[in-house]
């Protein structure tokens, strides 16, 4: 009834038409162009056909390198996590099911897949649950949405507008100056980061999804922190998958007036929903997500890996010894070869 095959450019319109009808944003061909046009991953795409030649589930595969130098299959690197996107659930389920014969046809050592809302019916899956994604519904007006916060979050959003200590910006001219802030804010966290140029293809391949959220300094005009924000109308979702802030500015509550604007973007927009991001269980920016009163949902990310033991995400405690080093290494260390290495973290 249903073939898995390769991924060709003969299918991109079909391919984009399942993807936005019961996909997100990030199931379409734009995404699959920046990751491997920022990082050199290898298109590991496939389609599930039906008996009319229809395309009818996605696996938007990337393959690299990890840092144990073994080829993964991952859908998707940088994505926090991307469910597959069927017309059926017996297409999804042969997609789960494909995944074996691919992962040896591919020369895989393992596939990983970073589901929410799914779980697969054929066996072998190791389970990876240390993450979770936090949704807050956009419904009502903003009173309606900001009343789902605790009263100390109510109070610190407010509290910013009274003091009139930011401004918000969503001028794309903020980028270079935004870049900065984050490669200084994901040093101080011991992580490395890409090029200014994973940021700048969003802008090119999906301009009418991607916005720049940054909050200038109301005094000095500096920008003090953003978020890089992609919708996906598919599925009525404002997303928020990179930002960061000068940490000067917490006392002044920067974090919770970047939020805020980011959920009143969203309703501008008509959202029904904005995705903060993931955290791993028991961060500090878990209990933070938490107070805004979105719902904390697991993320399962799944590997399939016979007789391999080291496949898999690594967490923060498995790489704390780099993390520690990381940070106290010299910044200009740190730029040049945070944006080689982290295509093997395959974030």
């Amino acid at each position: 009834m249903f073939r898995c095959v390769a991924y060709n450019e003969a299918l991109q319109e079909e391919w984009d038409n399942l993807a936005l009808s019961r996909g997100t944003i990030f199931h379409t061909t734009a995404c699959r162009r920046i990751l491997m046009e920022t990082f050199g991953y290898e298109c590991a795409y496939q389609a599930v056909i039906d008996e009319n030649g229809c395309v009818s589930a996605l696996l938007p595969l990337l393959a690299g390198r990890n840092l144990g130098f073994r080829k993964a299959g991952v859908a998707l690197p940088f994505i926090n996590y991307l469910d597959v996107c069927a017309s059926s659930e017996e297409a999804r389920q042969f997609a789960f099911a494909s995944i074996p014969a691919v992962r040896d046809r591919l020369g895989l050592a393992y596939v990983e897949l970073r589901l929410m809302d799914q779980v697969p019916e054929a066996p072998g899956w190791v389970a990876h649950l240390q993450n979770y994604t936090f949704v807050l519904p956009l419904e009502g007006n903003e009173e309606t949405v900001l009343a789902l916060s605790s009263a100390g979050n109510r109070n610190h959003v407010r509290k910013v507008y009274k003091n009139n200590w930011f401004h918000v910006s969503f001028d794309s001219d903020h980028l270079d100056t935004f870049y900065r802030v984050y490669v200084k804010r994901m040093k101080q966290l011991g992580s490395p980061a890409p090029s200014i140029r994973f940021f700048r293809q969003f802008f090119e391949y999906m301009p009418n999804h991607t916005f720049l959220l940054t909050v200038l300094d109301a005094q000095t005009k500096q920008v003090a922190g953003g978020m890089l924000l992609i919708s996906s109308f598919s599925n009525g979702t404002l997303y928020y998958p990179y930002g960061a802030n000068l940490v000067e500015y917490n006392g002044k509550y920067l974090n919770n007036f970047m939020y805020w604007e980011a959920a009143k973007l969203g309703m501008r927009l008509g959202l029904r929903y904005l995705d903060l991001g993931r955290s791993q269980t028991g961060s500090g920016t878990y209990r933070y997500k938490e107070q805004w009163g979105a719902t904390a949902k697991q993320l399962r990310y799944l590997v399939h890996a016979p007789g391999c033991e080291e496949a898999g995400p690594a967490d923060r405690d498995q790489l704390s010894l780099c993390i520690a080093l990381w940070k106290k290494m010299p910044q200009w260390i740190t730029d040049a070869a945070g944006k080689r290495l982290i295509r093997y973290l395959l974030p």
